[in-house]
């Protein structure tokens, strides 16, 4: 036996020993059995049984275990064998109880399931199990067999109201119930609360769906059902006849009269100064009035609220309004608690007809003003760890409706992977980049902007950033200065559409190199280069779409997208060229002595999420697609505004910025950039115990230069060789999920590596260990 197989064979003797320690078997009774999996298979599956509906009917839940060891089942039942401090505290937190096969329970599950496919109009499905003997463990096997399904033939409608009548007709494309539909016990409770919501959107303040009930005839011989949906009226005691009721309309409700109260002291004598102030909505194109009680301070002005309350006076009680107020409420972060109440008491009514009134109270309280916060943290850029301190001051009512300054003073250190010079000896030191600067922001919770706006406000929400910044720089190779100001407006068109427009960016770049490394500049021959390290400005606009439908509330499947365009230079050089204003010995403009940037930019940015059945497992898919085009005043891209490839969160089997561009072979002195991406990457996540969590994924992608380079040969683009020179990787992953908090370390090696000559690209025979590319990061990658 040579050296080596001795230790593999000692290795897998100890491995197996450490198995066997942690083996929960022996503790285990004669007639106990640990459930090890349930399965669930529906014969002919017509298509409208969803089969992870009726995996939530599996409980009790198994044992977690990991590569088969139950780590907290063994935590257990060592503080169960010997009662010691340390396994009292590691049961306590890691420990956990066994779950033992029962036939009661496992006959309850059947019945579950019976009843569910009965709620769904399978009627009379037969649902049988048997169970498999494995080791001290169990598999429960369910099977249904889905009778056939009831059909909704006929639906009638019996609502003796005839106001509730009209509303309840006018909103009727919307029911989710129609004819020809498979029975559906849990689409009739999402109709109550459909109608429920219609109803009290127009008045009714007092409606509930107790109030809405359906009556099903099934007829047993063609499986279909007639429905009948009634709106029952209020049962009234008939005063005077005890046990005798009357059925009445259900009352309407308008809004009589709003109070606001900016900023309400509970349990305070407060003295309030009481201000009539119109609000003017644009979707009726009226003026509402509201009573503002205002105390001496007046942090908040009435005029703040315009976009924010939505309840109007004279107008039907609307659930929708409330709501849409106190999530607009909400956006100003002064606003530490809000609550809007109503009352009937005294609010009367009109004489003779179904018109009663609510009094409305908004009552807000308010936090600190001025805020100052110390930060440490530590930041992580692709792979590369530093450490950042912030001093932070914020003001939360600057201008007395409801906007935010913030100012933040920052300084880091970053220990940046960079190649050493030609002639250079690298330092020994573990930070090589140094940052410090100051940034401000001034929010704003609507669009502000010159013109009248109102419509827009009132209808969207919109918020308003104003950006500036200015920070140094100290990198390996060059220092540099940039100043930054911008303006970004962003709203939500719906639910799951976004939108934000930044009209103006400006960031001014002021670069000096090193005395070797600017040396090597005035020898470069490749224009490209010395562009990338000059002074430059940029001087555009930004726009971002973003779609997504992910769920707060549930874990499912779901999609994102995002389109982020950017331009620069465009209006500079329209003015320019108008003026006709000269230009350089290079031929170009220059703004404020400084020649500025033009050019388009475009991200697509694609990701599905799919959850599994358990829904702690998942895969995720991504696409991205970038493409840059320099013009007119640039001749190339800078290198903040190119793509790069590697690093902890696109192609992980390489380092940060060392992949590409193309079948680039060389290492260069340079930050490696291109004009043009495509990504994809495919993940697989998993738990593996608690909050430790895993993933395997590969990473599929490349950049590529949009003209030929001397600097990075066979760099370029080209349609019959870009999907040759496509780099893979696959990896695994480790992620520490502590909710607030996801640090993550993936492991990647290149399988596919396009720096090699074609023939030798694919990398499986010549891996090593050294290959492996340890990449840290904090959240996920996507």
């Amino acid at each position: 036996m040579t050296g080596r197989n001795f230790k593999i064979g000692v290795l897998i003797i100890v491995a197996f020993s450490l198995l066997q320690s942690c083996s929960v078997k022996k503790y285990l009774g004669k007639d106990e059995y640990l459930i090890r999996k349930y399965n669930v298979k529906v014969e002919n599956n017509p298509g409208e049984i969803d089969v992870s509906d009726l995996r939530s009917f599996f409980k009790p839940k198994p044992n977690q275990s990991f590569l088969g060891i139950y780590f907290k089942l063994y935590a257990y039942y060592k503080a169960q064998q010997k009662d010691t401090k340390f396994n009292r505290w590691r049961n306590k937190n890691f420990g956990e109880y066994p779950v033992i096969y029962d036939e009661d329970d496992a006959v309850r599950i059947s019945r579950k399931l019976k009843k569910y496919l009965d709620n769904v109009g399978f009627f009379n499905s037969k649902v049988d199990f048997d169970v498999k003997y494995i080791n001290k463990k169990v598999r429960i096997n369910y099977t249904v067999e889905p009778a056939i399904p009831y059909r909704i033939s006929k639906i009638t409608y019996d609502i003796p109201d005839t106001l509730i009548r009209s509303f309840f007709y006018k909103n009727l494309d919307a029911t989710l119930i129609k004819k020809g539909d498979i029975y559906n016990a849990y689409t009739f409770d999402d109709e109550r609360d459909r109608i429920t919501a219609d109803l009290r959107d127009v008045g009714y303040y007092f409606f509930n769906r107790n109030y809405i009930q359906f009556v099903v005839d099934s007829s047993f011989t063609n499986h279909t059902m007639t429905v009948a949906l009634k709106i029952n009226n209020i049962r009234a005691p008939v005063e005077g006849k005890p046990g005798e009721f009357k059925e009445i309309n259900h009352k309407r409700y308008f809004i009589k009269q709003v109070e606001v109260i900016p900023d309400f002291k509970p349990g305070d004598t407060v003295k309030y100064d009481t201000v009539v102030h119109n609000i003017r909505f644009w979707d009726d194109r009226k003026n509402y009035s509201y009573l503002f009680l205002l105390d001496k301070k007046k942090r908040l002005k009435p005029k703040a609220f315009n976009s924010a309350i939505k309840i109007k006076p004279g107008q039907p009680y609307s659930a929708s309004s409330v709501q849409m107020t106190y999530r607009h409420l909400f956006n100003y972060s002064i606003i530490r608690t809000a609550n809007i109440s109503f009352d009937t008491t005294g609010a009367g009514k009109e004489n003779g007809e179904n018109h009663y009134y609510l009094n409305t109270r908004l009552q807000m309280q308010t936090g600190k003003v001025n805020s100052l916060q110390l930060e440490a943290v530590g930041t992580n850029s692709s792979g590369d760890l530093g450490i950042r301190g912030n001093v932070i001051y914020s003001n939360r009512d600057i201008f007395k409706k409801g906007e935010v300054f913030s100012l933040n003073l920052k300084g880091g250190f970053e220990a940046q992977t960079v190649a050493a010079l030609p002639g250079e000896t690298k330092g020994s030191t573990l930070f090589n980049t140094f940052e410090a600067g100051i940034s401000g922001n001034i929010y704003f919770p609507w669009f502000l902007f010159p013109g009248r706006l109102e419509r827009f406000n009132q209808h969207y929400n919109p918020v308003t950033n104003l950006s500036f910044g200015y920070s140094y720089q100290n990198r390996p190779n060059y220092s540099q200065n940039i100043t930054s100001l911008s303006i970004s407006y962003s709203w939500k068109q719906k639910k799951e559409i976004s939108h934000i427009v930044s009209p103006i960016v400006i960031n001014y770049v002021n670069i000096n190199p090193t005395p070797l490394f600017d040396s090597i500049l005035q020898n470069e021959t490749n224009p490209r280069i010395r562009e990338q390290y000059s002074d430059h400005m940029t001087f555009g606009l930004n726009y971002s779409f973003i779609y997504n439908n992910q769920s707060m509330k549930f874990l499912q499947h779901f999609n994102y997208f995002r389109l982020d365009f950017e331009s620069s230079g465009n209006l500079l050089y329209g003015l320019n060229s108008m003026f006709k204003s000269p230009k350089t010995e290079e031929g170009y403009y220059k703004f404020l002595g400084v020649r500025y940037t033009q050019f388009m930019k475009a991200t697509f940015d694609y990701r599905h999420y799919d959850y599994f059945a358990n829904k702690t497992s998942s895969l995720v898919f991504r696409f991205l697609l970038g493409l840059a085009v320099p013009y007119l005043n640039s001749s190339e891209i800078t290198f903040e505004k190119g793509y790069y490839a590697g690093g902890a969160n696109d192609m992980r089997g390489w380092k940060f910025r060392t992949l590409g561009p193309g079948g680039f072979q060389g290492k260069g002195d340079f930050e490696r950039i291109g004009e043009i991406q495509l990504e994809t990457n495919l993940e697989y996540r998993f738990p593996i115990y608690s909050f430790f969590k895993g993933a395997v994924f590969t990473d599929i992608g490349n950049i590529w230069t949009l003209k030929k380079s001397e600097t990075y040969p066979d760099g370029n683009f080209l349609w019959n060789k870009f999907y040759k020179q496509l780099a893979f990787d696959m990896g695994l992953g480790f992620r520490f999920d502590f909710n607030y908090f996801i640090f993550r370390l993936d492991l990647a090696v290149p399988v596919r590596d396009p720096a090699y000559p074609e023939n030798e690209r694919w990398r499986f025979d010549y891996l090593q260990f050294n290959d492996i590319v340890f990449n840290l990061g904090i959240g996920y990658p996507f």
